[in-house]
């Protein structure tokens, strides 16, 4: 078997998948900080130095790419959820869990604008959000324990409005404390927001 050809001592397929990772970056980076319209094809190739070429080597549109931003930071917040233990009480590890990722936006605001604000705005990623949410809260919660398991209605139509009411209220306060049009202390927007999802949480007839 011919051994790969190298390109600065990389193989072609390593050299793609840093272009593609280059590429996330700067979507990242567009979408974070300029919002939904400053992510286009050309804006990403110019601001990562690369030809429109190696773009479409790595994504079919627009759409995946501002897609695949949306994914890494999930992925990378649901990876610091799993640290939560899960034998705590039910009081305790929901605001473990909201605490995390007010740290994880407070970190780099970026992040809440992409997972928070984006989806308001773009698209794409209202539809891809809308169809992750749902998962998203049947993986992760009852990872974080019985108790916290028990939150999840057992009625797929409770269940559909009590997470599109939690989504909301969530989501409006933490864009709202990272844009600073909420002033008040990480800790009080943590207990607030715990006494929140679980009082909705209750909503299970």
């Amino acid at each position: 078997m011919n051994a790969p050809k190298l390109w600065r001592g990389q193989t072609l397929d390593a050299r793609s998948a840093e272009r593609r990772e280059q590429l996330v970056d700067v979507g990242f980076e567009l979408l974070g900080t300029g919002g939904s319209t400053a992510v286009t094809m050309r804006a990403v190739t110019r601001l990562a130095k690369l030809s429109p070429r190696y773009f479409y080597e790595s994504f079919a549109d627009r759409r995946e790419l501002v897609v695949a931003v949306y994914d890494r930071l999930e992925a990378e917040l649901r990876t610091r959820l799993s640290t939560i233990d899960p034998d705590g009480d039910l009081h305790s590890i929901v605001r473990s869990a909201l605490r995390i990722c007010a740290t994880y936006f407070e970190q780099d605001p970026r992040r809440a604008r992409v997972l928070l604000r984006a989806p308001l705005t773009d698209d794409a990623l209202r539809a891809h959000s809308a169809d992750r949410l749902p998962a998203f809260l049947r993986t992760v919660v009852p990872a974080l324990g019985a108790e916290a398991g028990a939150l999840i209605p057992d009625s797929e139509e409770t269940f559909a409005i009590v997470g599109t009411a939690l989504g909301g209220a969530l989501v409006a306060l933490y864009v709202d404390w990272i844009d600073g049009r909420l002033p008040v202390p990480r800790d009080h927007l943590v207990e607030t927001a715990t006494t929140i999802v679980l009082a909705l949480a209750q909503t299970r007839a």
